[in-house]
């Protein structure tokens, strides 16, 4: 049964699904899609054209929908796509697209910490976590099951490989590649992200592969076109390695090393 607590305010349009609990305080605006079972507590905002899909718990003071912060936004119709099973905890800003049905995208699984923040056009993956006050600018794109720390910022259009962690208040200008560990300012590759392998279940032939793959991109003494050159004649079979080669091939922004 759904639950409206009688000091929200939801616009008479907005779909809202079975078994939703909307609490004290908060407003849902006109083009909002709330699913089942979603749940969200006292004083939270939901703008925009933005659609949440079934058992999201969103926390208080969460802004969701609002326009990006970005120059550019001239009043055009965009929005926001989330999928479900995410958590998103206190005072978490996820912003809507510039662009003409342009999107911001966050997938399922995910758990946003207090205080982070998804600028506009951002692409999320599956099982991502953001820690307190990290912060993704525009057009940023994280992996599936990628690990931002407390205090990271990614600068624009940067993106952040599947498994990849990074340490806590590492600033990123580069793209981070997937499976790998890195913190510091600059920001630094340290080597695999062994518990994220772990956690993800990632099969021990590949965990293999992954380590050859390592010492050749990052401690051969190699440049990046010349590594990625052999991990196509040596290791492109497995999935995980070849995902790593095509993750480095589209970097526009080139890759961190060690």
């Amino acid at each position: 049964m759904t639950n409206i607590h009688e000091t929200a305010i939801v616009h008479k349009k907005a779909k809202i699904g079975k078994d939703v609990t909307i609490g004290p305080y908060c407003v849902i605006g006109e083009n909002v899609t709330l699913g089942d079972k979603t749940k969200l507590h006292p004083n939270v905002i939901i703008n925009g054209h933005t659609t949440l899909g079934k058992n999201n718990e969103i926390f208080s003071f969460a802004v969701i929908g609002n326009p990006g912060q970005d120059r550019n936004y001239k009043n055009e119709i965009s929005f926001v796509e989330i999928g479900d099973n995410n958590i998103i905890r206190e005072s978490v800003t996820i912003n809507s697209a510039t662009g003409e049905g342009a999107k911001t995208v966050v997938e399922n699984d995910c758990f946003f910490f207090a205080l982070s923040h998804v600028g506009h056009n951002v692409k999320i993956g599956n099982k991502v976590t953001l820690v307190n006050g990290a912060g993704l600018a525009g057009f940023v794109e994280v992996e599936d099951m990628a690990f931002v720390s407390a205090y990271c910022v990614l600068h624009q259009f940067c993106k952040a490989g599947s498994m990849s962690m990074i340490g806590l208040c590492s600033p990123i200008e580069k793209d981070v590649p997937p499976f790998v560990l890195g913190t510091g300012n600059p920001f630094t590759v340290f080597g695999l992200n062994k518990v994220g392998l772990e956690r993800n279940n990632v099969p021990e032939k590949s965990k293999e592969a992954l380590k050859k793959m390592f010492k050749l991109v990052f401690k051969s003494g190699l440049n990046t076109s010349q590594a990625v050159t052999r991990l196509k004649e040596d290791l492109i079979s497995d999935p995980y390695v070849s995902h790593f080669v095509s993750f480095v091939e589209k970097s526009k922004r080139g890759i961190y090393k060690c």
